[in-house]
């Protein structure tokens, strides 16, 4: 599974590719045209991200405007949506509402937690690397 990491934080950024590296292939990206360029490219390349992490502050960016630019870039190339998880310290409901009406999947508040994290990734469908899916429910 390929996964990007937008964060202007360096110590963000490390400890979130400890974190989903369990999941998959990590690309690390400190901002948001450097995100929508890497996006592009993993488009056209027949290789789209899967999951992509966006914090809400990325230094003069607005990482719900990096995640509505992704999500028309998406749109405009006919690609499968990657699930988007938005990661922030500012865990504000106004956040939270914003995020989701902009089309986030998942809403995390820092500091990450793994325990959180990885029941995020469970209900958004993702296993790591060498776990099998869940079992489908059984039918009466």
């Amino acid at each position: 599974m390929k996964i990007m990491i937008v964060d202007d934080e360096m110590a963000a950024l490390t400890k979130m590719k400890v974190l989903l590296s369990a999941f998959g292939e990590c690309t690390l990206c400190t901002g948001s045209q450097q995100a929508v360029q890497l996006c592009a490219k993993a488009i056209e390349g027949g290789y789209p991200f899967e999951l992509i992490t966006i914090d809400i502050h990325l230094g003069q960016a607005d990482g719900n405007d990096l995640l509505e630019q992704i999500n028309q870039l998406e749109a405009r190339q006919r690609a499968t949506p990657a699930k988007k998880l938005i990661i922030t310290a500012s865990g504000t409901k106004e956040n939270l509402v914003k995020a989701y009406q902009k089309g986030c999947d998942g809403f995390i508040v820092k500091p990450v937690q793994r325990d959180a994290l990885e029941q995020k990734m469970l209900s958004l469908g993702f296993v790591k690397k060498g776990a099998e899916a869940p079992p489908a429910a059984a039918k009466p």
